[in-house]
């Protein structure tokens, strides 16, 4: 069962229930529950990275729980495609992987495998080849996106919609912002956690837009 394979996974990594909570992003009593079969987890591809298992292993319970790791860069989520109707696009342990991707052109080089939906990247015209996804490391954008939300961004789009979710690199760091075009060729930028990262405008100039969010994926 589900909940076995969650208990026994954890106890070989010597984890208590409070520590998978916390590096989920939910409660210990959600954690008890999912233990107990009382309900599943809705993210299984964050669970199982945590763990330290396969997804098809800790979903079906099938092959082997230990995947075999193939580079020195920690997994965040390895999460190849299900079926026909999803496709693995690159999926980095960090912003700061994700957004150098350009300038070293290391696309496909060092990352792991994030599904997402063929229908959902074929209605926004979005080519799989050009998406990168990063997991949320700080807490800019709380308590809308909280720590570990999985992030999906199109490098090809770049043109600044008022109001939309960006990744953008100003003064060499990579951050995660709503952006609003403004008089002067100035950005705005737009945490949702403003009580700790107050709105700021930017020159165009010092701004550089990586590519747009069209896609998260949190534990509710």
């Amino acid at each position: 069962m589900l909940s076995d394979r969650i208990k026994q996974a954890r106890q070989r990594i010597a984890l208590s229930q409070q520590q998978v909570a916390d590096k989920m992003g939910v409660s210990k009593t959600a954690v008890f529950k999912w233990e107990n079969g009382n309900y599943e987890p809705k993210n299984l591809d964050i669970l199982a990275n945590i763990l330290g298992v396969s997804l098809t292993w800790l979903r079906e319970g099938r092959g082997n729980p230990f995947p075999a790791q193939t580079d020195e860069i920690p997994a965040a989520i390895d999460s190849g495609p299900y079926n026909q109707d999803e496709v693995a696009v690159c999926l980095y342990p960090s912003i700061e992987l994700a957004g150098c991707v350009r300038s070293k052109q290391a696309h496909k080089q060092h990352c792991k495998k994030f599904s997402l939906s063929t229908e959902l990247l074929e209605r926004k015209k979005i080519n799989a080849e050009m998406v990168v996804c990063f997991p949320v490391s700080d807490n800019s954008m709380e308590p809308i996106f909280p720590h570990g939300t999985i992030f999906a961004v199109d490098l090809n789009r770049t043109s600044i919609i008022d109001g939309n979710l960006y990744l953008i690199k100003q003064n060499h760091r990579y951050r995660v912002r709503k952006l609003y075009s403004m008089p002067n060729e100035e950005i705005r930028l737009h945490a949702y956690n403003t009580a700790e990262y107050q709105d700021e405008c930017a020159p165009v100039k010092q701004i550089i837009i990586i590519g747009r969010v069209f896609y998260y994926a949190v534990e509710l």
